[in-house]
């Protein structure tokens, strides 16, 4: 619990494995992913995917700081 506190999202164990889980997925079954992260807690889904953006983890999938991807999780 304290490692989510530290490092928002779902804590720097964990969002370290879904990045790498993300990178072993298909394109339709990242978007199930997401969708699934976002409706379990939109908070700490936000707050990893935002970490992937300014950290450049999953450029493909969330773009850059510079270049932000946007998704509408509500409609996948």
């Amino acid at each position: 619990m304290l490692d989510g506190v530290l490092d928002g999202g779902y804590g720097m164990l964990r969002n370290a494995s879904e990045v790498a889980y993300m990178k072993t997925l298909t394109d339709d079954e990242q978007k199930a992913r997401i969708k699934k992260l976002w409706l379990e807690d939109p908070e700490a889904y936000y707050e990893w995917k935002e970490d992937c953006i300014e950290s450049g983890y999953l450029p493909d999938l969330f773009g850059t700081s510079d270049n932000p991807i946007t998704i509408d999780e509500s409609k996948l």
